[in-house]
């Protein structure tokens, strides 16, 4: 009988051209995994950590760059968290520069799920319309007890794609699908990102161009920022 349900599911695998894997339990239960679930699982045990670039950022001060060609200094904390009203699974990303863990310029929500269409993984990005009341959400998790969906902003077409690459997964935003009016700057910017984490790193390569395709802010030349990994956070 296991023989015939097993060839029955290899037949759906083939007409649904879906890349899928045969796992058999403890329990000899039959489960079909979507590659994708997997990558999945494999990411979400390497992506959990604090992050930093100090070696990257010392770098470039003894060889004595120009200015414009340094990277300021960023520490990253991506940590598990379990958020009921949104989907997927998800991680509490708090950043922050300059050596100095109280100049927070970016705190999120990160959900993850799978994108058969994409053929990848799909980070969906919830932005707190009140982030001070985020802050230390890794080390205090009954802080998120009082939030709900209404509390964070969807900026579409800002998903990040990631796809497994060897030993490494490649992370990206879809062409100036990303974009937003800036009163900073006075102009509509639109982002553009690639990422590689990897099990002991994670690269981030962003820069924001206006409607001519001109710099706005990000990297731009100078190459992606490199942030090795300190400890895990799972």
């Amino acid at each position: 009988m296991r023989k015939i349900l097993i060839v029955l599911i290899l037949y759906m695998m083939m007409i649904s051209c879906v890349r899928h894997e045969i796992v058999e339990s403890s329990e000899g239960q039959i489960i079909l995994t979507s590659a994708i679930q997997q990558d999945l699982d494999t990411l979400l045990t390497w992506f959990p950590g604090a992050y930093d670039n100090h070696q990257q950022v010392y770098t470039e001060f003894v060889n004595d760059l120009p200015a414009e060609k340094r990277h300021r200094q960023t520490h990253h904390i991506f940590h598990p968290v379990d958020l009921s009203f949104i989907p997927g699974r998800q991680l509490y990303a708090e950043q922050s520069q300059h050596y100095d863990r109280e100049d927070i310029y970016r705190q999120r929500i990160y959900s993850f799920e799978e994108d058969e269409d994409e053929k990848a993984i799909r980070l969906t990005i919830y932005t707190p319309k009140e982030p001070d009341k985020l802050t230390g959400l890794h080390l205090d998790p009954s802080k998120a007890k009082d939030f709900h969906l209404d509390d964070f902003v969807l900026k579409p077409g800002c998903e990040v794609y990631w796809k497994k690459q060897d030993d490494e997964f490649h992370g990206y935003l879809k062409d100036n699908a990303c974009s937003y009016y800036s009163e900073k700057f006075k102009k509509r910017v639109y982002l553009n990102e690639t990422l590689i984490l990897r099990r002991d790193a994670l690269l981030l390569d962003d820069a924001a161009v206006d409607e001519a395709g001109l710099p706005v802010f990000g990297v731009h030349d100078k190459g992606p920022t490199i942030n090795k990994k300190e400890k895990d956070c799972n």
